[in-house]
């Protein structure tokens, strides 16, 4: 269906106007769409865009600037617009439109349909007709590739990284786990182990000064032996 909101204002504009509202092609094909606009405007720039509100469509080609696949003509009363080696993916709205200073752009669309290929059509590809888009489709089938590797890069970058984090983070909690069990270790938490000869030594010690009785030790110093074998 065709944008009816924006029917009036290309209908009451003369200075660009499309020479058909749909135009059909095929895959492999070309279309060409006509725009007539007024002598005035023949030193103005013109473009090719596409979508469907005219505010926002994307500017595919300005004169005198052509493209791989889009050629522009500018006769001084005619902006003509080629479109070649055309796929499905290019099936859509699309403006024909003159730039304006200090005031809105005159402005005209179209519908492009684009089907699959008739029969033997599709082996025009490497033979005859089709052979001007070799170049095209095998650009494009070549930055697939490309371009999945990079992504493919980025994703293992991008789990490399995270896992060096986690191993980083894992390991400076381990390191303060250690630190922690150091502080709160069997030195501090366990008694100090007893010395059975600082234990006598001090018993002698404590029988000399009179502090035990003789009769209750239980273990005699030497000198005390010796003295008790002289009497």
């Amino acid at each position: 269906p065709e944008p009816l909101c924006l029917l009036p204002h290309a209908a009451s504009r003369n200075a660009m106007v499309m020479d058909r509202k749909v135009k059909e092609s095929f895959v492999l094909g070309t279309a060409s769409a006509s725009c007539n606009y007024d002598a005035h405007y023949k030193h103005h720039t013109k473009y090719w865009c596409r979508g469907y509100f005219r505010d926002y469509c994307h500017i595919i080609a300005l004169t005198p600037n052509s493209t791989d696949r889009v050629a522009l003509k500018d006769t001084g009363s005619q902006f003509i617009i080629t479109v070649s080696c055309l796929t499905k993916e290019d099936t859509g709205w699309y403006w024909c439109g003159i730039q304006r200073d200090f005031a809105r752009d005159d402005m005209d669309f179209t519908e492009l349909i684009v089907t699959d290929s008739r029969g033997g059509q599709a082996n025009e590809f490497w033979s005859g007709k089709g052979r001007g888009c070799q170049g095209f489709y095998l650009v494009k089938l070549a930055l697939i590739p490309s371009r999945m590797s990079i992504l493919i890069i980025c994703v293992l970058l991008t789990s490399l990284g995270i896992i060096f984090i986690i191993s980083h983070l894992s390991k400076r909690r381990r390191s303060q786990r250690n630190r922690r069990g150091l502080g709160s270790g069997p030195q501090n938490s366990q008694a100090s182990p007893v010395n059975p000869t600082s234990l006598v030594s001090s018993i002698l010690d404590s029988s000399a000064l009179g502090a035990v009785p003789h009769s209750d030790l239980v273990f005699r110093s030497p000198r005390f032996l010796n003295r008790e074998e002289t009497a």
